[in-house]
Order: structure tokens, then C-alpha cells, then sequence
């Protein structure tokens, strides 16, 4: 990679480079398969999903799960068993048992890791975070004097529209600090760097990334505020509900700055992709990726060694260290997208990339599209609780149309093991039924393109 290749390879000013929709397809594609895995029922499944270990400090967890499920799943269980050896002490005081409960799990060694950890389901948002702010340089170049106004504009409908999109997951109307919203304010900070000198994007990502990082450690408000709010999210339906909960599912609104830092991360490189200049681009991916992943792990590696986990990876807490760990590594994973696409002009395989590359927010929106369709049909559940009972779900308590087959199948009013079998989602069957459901995503986008219809702000 240190030789640039001939001047024949290198592409034109006017010519589009295929490595930014290929990145951000690939983002896309793994942000509908993690969504319909991790924010699945998945997890509650026997066995879980495989390559299950610990992912740079995480409790064990497999990679195609968030770090923080570890967490969540740790902790179940950890009532279970408190539950178990205490059965009379339940029976006896209900509001003693929770703090007598609450106290155990506290006190275990896994609880200093609540959310730690990096696996590869948390490197999607950051990647794409990135790719945004790789983005901000071009279309700055390419719109001259009206594209302030642009990015203003753009940064305010990304915030409506991610309160849209919640609303339509919470069937009410409410705001919820989701991933949409963080990104709207992420591109206005990405914008805002772009305005500077090289030098001076330097300067500002690491002043921002440590004033996050100090904010953390002076004032536990700045990452648990209102953490402990229980009951139901305030909607228009439901105006007794909590209006500060919708909040807090994400991340709290101010931490969005630290997904700001990822995307003017990404605007150093989208500077150098604005010269075409394969070597200048290959050089500042390489230069960015190394800085930013070593300065990030080392933040991380003083948190675990000092037990200050407020600074290790977190991404429910978006920490510095998360921030500039993840976006280094997207610089590195665009500089060989950059090279293999744009520089050796291998670019058949990237094809399919490109349909969620072209049409993102249309393919975000489509997943819940989709998933009110399939709650009609039956096929995955729905309600309060439809994260316990999944997409193709096969508890057949909650799943009515996987039941209903197996006992069609079946012979003496006994349901066919092996349908059943077909749904379960432990192992690879989960998934297989992940990458199922991004697959009708693909078709849905693909349908639309195709007619040149694509969806952009």
C-alpha cells in the first residue's frame, strides 16, 4: 500500500467513488441484521448465538450481540439464582427482597463491567456515524455557497424524522433519543469542523472527545441521568406516562456530541478524498486509524487497570474511548474498501452493498415497515414486549403461526419437531433468521431503486 498506483487508476474529479456507498451499504446491511438479532429475542433463547466470549473486557457475550446485553442477560440470571436460594424471603417482604436483591448483584465482580465492552454489533452505528462525516467534505466541495444551509436543514430533519421513526416503534407519538436523532447531531458537528483548517479538526475532535471524557468523570449526571425511571414512555396516548424516559433508551441527548466526534473523525479523511489523490487518501485512513484506535484503547486500558471503568468502551455511555476506538478502526476498514474499489477497481462483489449504500434512510424506515407487516401476518411478535418475543419467533406460546404449521405437520395432535426446530433461533439458526429478514429489507430497497426512487433529506 505504500506504492501508489498509475495515474490510469486513479479516478477523476467528476467520477464517483464506489467505496463510499459499498461502506455505508455494508453499515446499513449489518445495522438491519444486528437490529433484527440483537434487539431480538435472540438472546432469551437456549444456547444464545455463537462466537460467545469476552470482547475486549465485556462480560461474555457472543459478537452479534451489543456488550451491554452481557450485562442485561448477567444480570437475569443473577436474580434468577437470588431468587432461587431466597424463595421464603420473597414470600415474605416484597420491598425488602428487591433491595436485599439489588444489593447481591451489586456486589458481584461482574457488576463494575455493566455495558463494557466492543463487540462487533457496536461497531455498526460508529461506522456509519463515520461515513457520514467521511461524506461532509464532498458536499461541501460540491454545493458551494448553499451547502451551510444545507447541512442545517439536514441536521434538523434527521431529529424529526428519528422522532418519527420511535414514535412508529412505540405506537405513539413521543420522542426518543434513537440512533437518527444522535446522527442529526452528529453531521451539524461534523459540518461545523469541515469549516476549519486541518490543523484545526485536530484540535477540535480531540477538545471535544476530552471535554466528553472529563464531563464523565466529574459529573455521573453526564452519562446517569434519569437512569432508574420506571413505568411506561409519556406519549400524546399516554400523557401520565414519563416524559424525560423516551430520553434515555439511546443515550442521552448531550452525548450525541460524542458520536459528533466519530463523524469529524470522518471528515479528516473525507478531506483527503476530496484531492483524489489515492496516496494522500490511503495515507491519511492509515494515519487517522492508527492515531485514534491506539489513543482510544489506551484510555480503555487505564480505565480497566485503575477499575475507573467510566473510561473503558461504552457504548451505552458513548465514551471517548468507545468514540475514538470504533472510528479509528472505520478509517481503517474504508482505506481497504478505498483501495480494493477505487484504487484496484475490483468491484463486482460490491454490488450488492450498494443498494442499502444508495438508499439508507429508506432502508432504516423499511425495517418498520416490515415488522408491522409481519406482526399482521403473525410471523414475529408484537405488543410491549416484543423484544422477548422476536422476529420468526418459535414460542409457540406467543407465536401462533409457527404453532399452528407445527401441528398441521404433525400427526396424533402432536406439533412436528421439526418445525419447530426450523424456528429456533439458538446457534447459527439465529442467524440465518437475521440475515432471512435483512434479506426482505434488500428486495424492499432494491424494488425502489430499481425505479429510481430513493429517499434523501
Amino acid at each position: 500500500m505504500s506504492e501508489a498506483p498509475a495515474s490510469s487508476a486513479q479516478p477523476t474529479r467528476g467520477e464517483r467513488l464506489l467505496s463510499i456507498d459499498a461502506f455505508r451499504g455494508f453499515t446499513i446491511l449489518g445495522m438491519v441484521l444486528v437490529i433484527a438479532v440483537a434487539a431480538g429475542a435472540y438472546q432469551y433463547e437456549p444456547g444464545g448465538l455463537p462466537q460467545k466470549m469476552s470482547w475486549f473486557g465485556s462480560i461474555p457475550i457472543s459478537t452479534w450481540f451489543h456488550a451491554e446485553t452481557a450485562y442485561e442477560l448477567w444480570q437475569e440470571e443473577q436474580e434468577g439464582v437470588w431468587n432461587t436460594t431466597h424463595a421464603t424471603e420473597i414470600a415474605a417482604d416484597g420491598e425488602a427482597t428487591t433491595k436485599a436483591r439489588t444489593a447481591f448483584i451489586e456486589s458481584r465482580p461482574e457488576y463494575k463491567l455493566k455495558n463494557i465492552g466492543v463487540t462487533f454489533t457496536d461497531l455498526i452505528a460508529p461506522w456509519f456515524v463515520f461515513i457520514v462525516g467521511v461524506c461532509v467534505p464532498l458536499s461541501k466541495s460540491r454545493r458551494g455557497g448553499s451547502w451551510w444551509n444545507h447541512a442545517l436543514k439536514r441536521s434538523a430533519m434527521l431529529i424529526v424524522v428519528g422522532m418519527i421513526y420511535i414514535s412508529l416503534v412505540l405506537k405513539g407519538i413521543s420522542w426518543w433519543w434513537g440512533v437518527l436523532q444522535a446522527i442529526g447531531v452528529a453531521y451539524f458537528m461534523a459540518a461545523a469542523v469541515a469549516q476549519l483548517t486541518t490543523r484545526g479538526r485536530w484540535v477540535a475532535i480531540f477538545a471535544v472527545g476530552f471535554f466528553n471524557l472529563a464531563m464523565t468523570e466529574a459529573f455521573p449526571f453526564w452519562t446517569g441521568a434519569w437512569e432508574n425511571i420506571s413505568g411506561p414512555f409519556g406519549t400524546l396516548n399516554n400523557p401520565s406516562g414519563s416524559w424525560l424516559k423516551p430520553w434515555i433508551v439511546h443515550c442521552q441527548p448531550w452525548l450525541s456530541i460524542s458520536y459528533g466526534v466519530i463523524s469529524m473523525i470522518g471528515v479528516l479523511v473525507g478531506g483527503a478524498l476530496s484531492s483524489r489523490d489515492p496516496r494522500k487518501i490511503i495515507n491519511t485512513s492509515l494515519i487517522t486509524g492508527a492515531i485514534f484506535t491506539v489513543v482510544g484503547y489506551i484510555i480503555h486500558r487505564i480505565g480497566f487497570m485503575t477499575e475507573n471503568f467510566s473510561l473503558c468502551f461504552n457504548k451505552a455511555d458513548v465514551t471517548t474511548s468507545y468514540a475514538f476506538f470504533t472510528a479509528g478502526l472505520g478509517a481503517f476498514a474504508y482505506c481497504g474498501f478505498y483501495y480494493v474499489l477505487d484504487v484496484l477497481k475490483i468491484q463486482a462483489w460490491s454490488r450488492p452493498l450498494a443498494v442499502f449504500g444508495a438508499n439508507p434512510l429508506l432502508a432504516y424506515y423499511t425495517m418498520i415497515v416490515m415488522r408491522r407487516a409481519f406482526e399482521t401476518l403473525g410471523i414475529n411478535g408484537a405488543g410491549a414486549d416484543w423484544q422477548k418475543v422476536g422476529i420468526f419467533n418459535r414460542v409457540t406460546e406467543a407465536n401462533t403461526t409457527v404453532y399452528n404449521w407445527a401441528k398441521f405437520f404433525g400427526a396424533d395432535g402432536q406439533q412436528a419437531e421439526w418445525v419447530l426446530n426450523f424456528f429456533r433461533k439458538s446457534g447459527y439458526h439465529g442467524l440465518m433468521w437475521g440475515l432471512i429478514w435483512t434479506g426482505c429489507v434488500w428486495l424492499v430497497v432494491l424494488f425502489f431503486n430499481r425505479r429510481k426512487i430513493y429517499w434523501k433529506l
